[in-house]
């Protein structure tokens, strides 16, 4: 297990999964906490499009990762942090500490779901980000 935890496969895997939690959670939101707001159709709109960029960018991270780009790796582990400190992070401090009512308990049970995954993620990406070209040859120079 720690082997593959410490893999470029097991980073990305770890990180694939942590974005299906964060697209769960973004689908908690928009039905639950939206819906709690009258919130007007520009407002949501904004929402829609940044949450579609933010995902999207995750993806082209994860698809340039696997084909061995370390900029691409970088920019996962980027929006993997990005997800956790401003979700999961963000809602047990601020948005909605614990036990949060609002869509109990699916939205309990994803955050920190999110939290622990996310921060698995984090530290396996991290440990690809940081470790050295000669040991992972599979990144050569910035690509």
């Amino acid at each position: 297990m720690k082997t593959w935890f410490t893999s470029l496969n097991g980073a990305i895997t770890l990180s694939l999964i942590s974005l299906l939690i964060f697209l769960g959670r973004a689908f908690i939101d928009f039905y639950y906490v939206y819906g709690e707001f009258s919130i007007d159709l520009g407002v949501v709109t904004l929402a829609i499009l940044l949450n579609m960029a933010l995902f999207g960018g995750w993806i082209w991270g994860l698809l340039a990762a696997v084909k061995g780009s370390r900029r691409g790796l970088i920019a996962v582990l980027v929006f993997a942090l990005f997800f956790l400190l401003t979700v999961a992070v963000g809602t047990l401090v601020a948005y909605c500490p614990s036990p949060c009512r609002t869509a109990w308990p699916l939205g309990e049970i994803a955050n920190w779901v999110s939290l622990a995954v996310g921060l698995l993620a984090a530290v396996a990406l991290g440990m690809q980000v940081w470790r050295d070209d000669q040991a992972n040859p599979r990144f050569g120079a910035m690509s």
